[in-house]
C-alpha cells in the first residue's frame, strides 16, 4: 500500500472519527485505524467477508445493529464503522441490550459502546460513498444508493460473545489510547530517521482529544506542553546536553504560547517532533554505553567549574586509566579534549552575548585569560576576540565537528 493511499485512508479516519480496518485482498489485516472516540468490538470481519467468493456487501450491520461500510479497490479492502443510523435512546439501547444476550455482566460495557457510536442519516451515508468513491477513483458517483435501506438488515455480521468476557475493554479508554499513541510517536522520533516519521505519520492514529478544559486553544497547548516534555527526556536519556535540551523544549513553549490559533498549535507541535527527530538522528550512529552518557551529561552540567579528570573517575567509580580509554573508544577522542571543547563551544555564546573575553575565562574557570585563548585558538583557530568582533566569519570547522556538527552551529 502506498503511501500516498495511506494519507487517503488516515484522512477519511480524521474527518469523520471513524474506526478504518484495511485489509489486503487475502482479507490480512494491515491497519486499524482508531481514535478514543468510538469503541470497537471483537468481530471476525475474515469470516464474514472473507469466507466465499460473492462480492463484499458495501453495508451491513452487527449484532448489535450499529452499521459497517465495506469499500474496496484494487490490493486493498476497507471497513469502516462502527456507527448508527438512528439516534439511539436509553430505551433503545436497553431493548437491544436484552435481544442479544442475557449476560448482564457484560451490560455496562455494551451500553457504553452504543452510546458513543457516531450518528449518521443512510443519506450521509450515501454521500460519504460518493465522497470515498471520488477519492480513491475521481468518480463522484454511488451506484449503491438504491439498494442502501436494504442491505443494512439483509447483511449482518454477529462477535463470538465468549470473546466479550476476556475483551480488554481499557484499550479503547482515553488514557491507554494516548499513551499507545505517544509511545507509537517517541519510537519513531527515536529512531532518527525523517523520512521514516514522515511516511509513518500516515499510518499513525493521531485522533487525541487533550483532557477537556473550558477553551479548546488552551487544551492543545496543555497537550503540546507534554509532548515537548516527553520529546525532551528522550533526547536526554539519548545523551544530549541537558541545558541545550532545556532550552529547546522553553523556545517551543514560548513559541507556543504565543500562537492565538488551532492549526498554529499543531504547526509548533509538528515543528518540534520533527526537531528533536532530526537531534535524534546524530546519536543513532554513536550509541554511548549508559556510563559514557552519565559522564558527558556531567561534564555538561559542570562547564561552570573547574572539571577534573580525577573527580569524574571518583564519581563514576572507574579508574583514570579505565575512563581515559572507554571514553576514546567510544566516542573517538579523549575525556580532556572533549571538556576543552565544550567549555570552548559555550564561551561562543558568551562572547556573542558581549562578555568581556577576561570575564568569559572566568566564569569557565580557567587557569587564567591566556590559557583561555590557547585553547579557544586551538578549536576555533581564532582568538576570543576576534571571534567576538566579527562571529559569523569562521575557518574551516574543527576535526571535533566530524563528530558534534550541530554543536559548533
Amino acid at each position: 500500500m502506498t503511501n500516498h493511499l495511506k494519507k487517503l485512508i488516515k484522512s477519511v479516519h480524521t474527518l469523520t472519527h471513524l474506526p478504518i480496518y484495511v485489509f489486503n485482498e487475502q482479507f490480512q489485516l494491515k491497519n486499524l485505524y482508531i481514535s478514543n472516540r468510538v469503541c470497537v468490538l471483537p468481530y471476525d470481519f475474515k469470516a464474514f467477508c472473507g469466507g466465499s467468493n460473492q462480492a463484499l456487501p458495501f453495508i451491513f450491520s452487527g449484532a448489535l445493529e450499529e452499521v459497517f461500510i465495506s469499500y474496496s479497490h484494487p490490493g486493498i479492502i476497507l471497513i469502516i464503522g462502527p456507527f448508527t443510523t438512528l439516534q439511539l435512546t436509553e430505551d433503545l439501547i436497553e431493548e437491544r441490550l436484552h435481544s442479544y444476550t442475557s449476560r448482564s455482566a457484560v451490560w455496562p460495557s455494551l451500553s457504553s459502546y452504543l452510546k458513543h457510536l457516531p450518528f449518521f442519516s443512510l443519506g450521509d451515508v450515501r454521500d460519504f460513498l460518493i465522497h470515498l468513491n471520488y477519492l480513491f477513483t475521481g468518480k463522484a458517483d454511488c451506484p449503491y444508493s438504491e439498494e442502501l435501506h436494504f442491505q443494512v438488515e439483509r447483511n449482518k455480521i454477529l462477535f463470538d460473545e465468549k470473546k466479550l468476557e476476556t475483551y480488554n475493554w481499557n484499550v479503547f479508554q482515553p488514557e491507554f489510547y494516548t499513551y499507545r499513541y505517544e509511545e507509537q510517536l517517541l519510537a519513531l522520533v527515536r529512531e532518527g530517521d525523517i523520512r521514516k516519521l514522515r511516511e509513518s505519520l500516515a499510518s499513525l492514529n493521531s485522533s487525541i482529544i487533550p483532557a477537556s478544559t473550558k477553551k479548546p486553544l488552551r487544551s492543545e497547548k496543555n497537550y503540546t506542553i507534554i509532548v515537548l516534555e516527553k520529546l525532551a527526556a528522550l533526547a536526554i536519556q539519548s545523551g544530549h546536553d541537558i541545558v541545550d535540551i532545556y532550552q529547546l523544549r522553553n523556545y517551543y513553549m514560548q513559541l507556543l504560547e504565543e500562537k492565538s490559533q488551532l492549526i498554529d498549535v499543531l504547526y509548533v507541535r509538528d515543528c518540534a517532533i520533527i526537531h528533536f527527530t532530526e537531534l535524534l538522528h546524530h546519536n543513532v550512529r554513536r550509541s554511548y554505553s549508559p556510563i559514557i552518557q552519565s559522564i558527558i551529561q556531567h561534564i555538561e552540567l559542570n562547564l561552570y567549574t573547574s572539571i577534573k579528570v580525577k573527580d569524574i573517575s571518583e564519581k563514576f567509580y572507574i579508574s583514570e586509566p579505565a575512563l581515559f580509554s572507554r571514553f576514546k573508544r567510544e566516542t573517538g577522542f579523549s575525556v580532556i579534549t572533549y571538556i576543552h571543547y565544550r567549555k570552548v563551544n559555550e564561551s561562543k555564546l558568551l562572547l556573542k552575548s558581549g562578555l568581556p573575553p577576561t570575564e568569559v575565562a572566568a566564569s569557565l574557570c580557567y587557569y587564567d585569560y591566556s590559557h583561555f585563548a590557547r585553547t579557544f585558538k586551538k578549536f576555533i583557530g581564532i582568538s576570543p576576540k576576534e571571534y567576538q568582533l566579527n562571529p559569523n566569519t569562521l575557518p574551516a570547522r574543527s576535526v571535533l565537528d566530524r563528530y558534534w556538527p550541530d554543536k559548533l552551529e
